[in-house]
């Protein structure tokens, strides 16, 4: 594999997630595909990439795009076809790119459905693709030309922008980038405490305290938006925020129609948002102005249903000519006994409001609409700063190379002949303070997974109205802390998951009456810290895992043969692996062919661990493990020859003397040892990594069977040293296979920790 390029298999895994990610009308995700796809093109690509696979990337990429220009059908359908589109790259990439008429077919047959002509031939690296019903060559060869740039799409009855803006078009809003960065990080944060109470105020309409909660967002967005001249932000704000005080002044009753619109404006502002924020980063030419007019009408209808509000023209802002006009009193105003929200740029976009914004508590209820139940008790909120992620870091790292030093200094063999009283009660101190420092400073990394959770409440509302279910959300735990690293990988994995629970765990009303369940299905969402773990639990009082058609589909797919026994709870978890699914069909809300072995994928890279328990009829639930930082690992310090090594604790499962009478050697797969009844290949850490070992008998040396992505191995190493919470430091920018990183032990040694993944690829199952 190049440097610099990431593993093929973990390409597709990133698309796999990424293609869950997308409703139709709404294309704010496509362009992260597209960016991954294009890794995968001929010329682009790493060199052990085969070229089938290249070839397919290709043909992918080119009907992403016809989905974007809007030359194919943005529907649910196609992009689940998409979705089995990628899963059948990925048994390519299995079958080591010689996937076999019936693969190529599937997928040239998926293409086809979508509108995308295509011929197995094409994929082999001939010519002939074609698009929906133009009957011209698309392709002179299977490369596609490259991606456009558009506009992400706001709304499912909206085209995207064609092509760039006029210069004139650009707004001035690059004069004070430190300025813009700060009013992107606080947008986020107040688009993000909007979504969440306007879940609440679904279900407590006449509650003003949450309506105002809702409009000071949106009262700030506008005004530093204005000042920044960020003119589509601010006009749709401003409309938006009319609305709300129409509400506010009894002119119209808060109901479903209002909240959709809110909803949905927040979406939309999200993707400019962040559009702003790709400017930011890479320069002007990347904006994309996006149509705001159908929200615009549809807010004056809102308003003219009722009191017969005066037409859009007057509900949108000025066109912001002088900066004046941004900050004038014709904007609604805060009721009495109200907080004005500023809209100075020193006061808003820099510093940090210090009032605090209703949220659900890290302990809640929500109902079919996802929404948590209310708070009542009072949470003491400190005063806090923002800190340059950059500067922290820096001083996570600064604080393990003190924890390091300290111990090389104590280990000294000179300092340690000392016996000063003094001395050792000093050192001790150090010890102390030390220790306090290095928890202090990885706390500074922790976040709540709140953020992460609130995220739930939206995705189960649209999805129980979706799937015309009811489903009460329960969620508990939220405050738990998590780092901060964690929180955007994580995210992906639970909306898979969550989705699974309500499509596939969750029966219609009927249904579940007919087994004598309440109609409306409850998912609990948990998380709380176990050891020295982070436990995420999703749980459902559904139907539960099939487990007898899950037995005969791995059966059926040579998984398992038919005379084995495995237990209830092995055979559910079978569902991870790659491939792997019950589902008779495909559904909007979870299929895009997609299995849950993603799933495990996007934890076990988080050096998590995933596993379902369910029974037949009551329910299933599904627990990840997660380290609580991702900067220090627990794990244990093996010695192989001179060196040292760090396994993951999280990953073994025994160690050993292997016996003579357990330890054969399998034609075609090398050496293996018998262990609780099931053959698991030796590897050889000496071999692997080129150092001179102490023993080369496996049966002399202690065996460490550990386990990764369902396979199992025995690491043959010469002494176990003991376990031990390390630093982990990165290589400096070195691709070594098998190696995710080092850190210095307590002794000065460096030590390398291992990436299993690595260490047991190339090695026969």
């Amino acid at each position: 594999m190049a440097a610099g390029h990431k593993p093929l298999s973990e390409l597709l895994d990133e698309m796999a997630l990424k293609i869950l990610m997308i409703e139709p009308g709404d294309l704010s995700i496509v362009g992260e595909l597209l960016d991954l796809i294009e890794k995968l093109l001929p010329g682009r690509a790493a060199a052990d990439t085969p070229m089938v696979v290249q070839h397919m990337a290709a043909a992918f990429k080119g009907a992403l795009e016809k989905f974007i220009m809007g030359e194919l059908a943005d529907s649910a359908e196609n992009y689940d076809l998409l979705g089995q589109c990628i899963t059948e790259m990925q048994e390519s990439v299995r079958k080591e790119g010689q996937p076999g008429e019936k693969i190529l077919g599937q997928f040239c047959d998926n293409m086809k459905k979508i509108g995308f002509f295509l011929e197995p031939s094409t994929l082999l690296g001939g010519q002939g693709a074609t698009a929906a019903g133009t009957g011209e060559a698309e392709h002179d060869t299977p490369v596609e030309k490259e991606c456009a740039v558009v506009s992400p799409r706001v709304d499912a009855g909206q085209a995207p922008a064609s092509g760039l803006p006029s210069q004139e078009a650009i707004p001035d809003f690059l004069q004070d980038t430190d300025l813009l960065a700060g009013f992107i990080e606080e947008a986020f944060e107040h688009l993000e405490s909007i979504e969440v109470n306007v879940l609440e105020l679904e279900q407590s309409p006449d509650d003003m305290e949450i309506i105002n909660n809702i409009f000071r967002p949106f009262h700030t967005i506008k005004g530093v938006s204005g000042f920044l001249n960020l003119k589509t932000i601010n006009r749709l704000a401003h409309a938006t925020e009319n609305l709300l005080d129409d509400v506010r002044n009894g002119k119209r009753a808060m109901d479903s129609a209002v909240i959709d619109i809110v909803l949905t404006v927040g979406d939309a502002l999200k993707s400019m948002v962040e559009d702003i924020k790709n400017v930011l980063q890479h320069g002007p030419a990347n904006y994309k102005d996006t149509d705001i007019s159908g929200f615009l009408a549809s807010i004056t209808q809102l308003q003219e249903g009722d009191n017969g509000a005066p037409p859009a023209e007057s509900v949108v802002a000025p066109e912001l000519e002088a900066l004046p006009e941004v900050v004038e009193s014709e904007e609604a105003e805060p009721q009495a006994g109200e907080e004005a929200e500023p809209v100075a740029p020193a006061r808003s976009a820099i510093a940090k409001a210090a009032r605090p914004v209703a949220s659900p508590r890290a302990e809640a209820t929500a109902s079919p609409s996802g929404r948590p139940a209310a708070d009542s008790g009072q949470k003491k909120i400190g005063a806090s700063i923002k800190v340059d992620v950059e500067k922290l870091d820096a001083l996570v790292n600064a604080v393990g190379e003190l924890v390091i030093m300290q111990s090389l200094v104590r280990q000294n063999r000179l300092v340690s002949r000392i016996a000063d009283p003094k001395l050792t009660k000093d050192f001790s101190q150090l010890t102390r303070i030390t220790s306090e420092l290095q928890r202090t400073a990885m706390s500074m990394r922790m976040v709540p997974i709140k953020q992460t959770f609130d995220k739930m409440i939206r995705l189960v509302r649209d999805l129980s109205k979706k799937s015309g279910k009811k489903v009460d959300l329960i969620m508990e735990g939220a405050d738990t802390e998590i780092d901060r690293n964690m929180v955007d990988s994580i995210y992906d994995p639970l909306v898979h998951m969550m989705r699974n629970s309500v499509d596939h765990g969750i029966s219609p009303p009927a249904d579940r009456e007919k087994v004598g369940k309440p109609e409306t299905g409850t998912v609990f969402l948990r998380a709380y810290q176990k050891g020295g773990s982070m436990m995420i639990e999703i749980e459902d009082d559904g139907e539960g895992l099939n487990t007898q058609k899950i037995r005969k589909k791995a059966i059926e797919r040579g998984l398992i043969g038919e005379s084995e026994n495995l237990s209830d709870f092995e055979l559910n978890n079978l569902i991870f692996l790659p491939g792997f699914s019950t589902a008779d069909k495909i559904t909007d809300v979870s299929g895009r062919g997609v299995g849950m072995d993603v799933v495990k994928k996007a934890v076990e890279k988080l050096r998590g661990k995933v596993e379902v328990q369910s029974q037949s009829g009551k329910g299933s639930l599904f627990m990840i493990r997660l380290p609580l930082t991702l900067a220090i690992i627990d794990g244990i310090i093996v010695r192989v020859g001179s060196e040292r090594y760090i396994i993951p604790t999280i990953a073994i499962q025994e160690s050993m003397h292997p016996e003579r009478q357990n330890y054969s050697t399998v034609h075609g797969r090398g050496e293996n040892l018998m262990v609780r009844g099931e053959l698991v290949p030796i590897i050889r850490l000496y071999e692997k990594f080129g150092v001179e070992s102490t023993y080369t008998d496996p049966c002399d040396a202690i065996v460490v069977v550990v386990e990764n992505e369902g396979r199992r191995r025995a690491l043959m190493v010469d002494e176990l040293l003991g376990k031990e919470e390390v630093v982990i430091k990165n290589l400096g920018g070195l691709d070594v296979p098998g190696v995710a990183g080092g850190t210095i032990l307590g002794d000065g040694r460096v030590g390398l920790i291992l990436d299993l993944a690595g260490v047991m690829a190339n090695t026969a199952d």
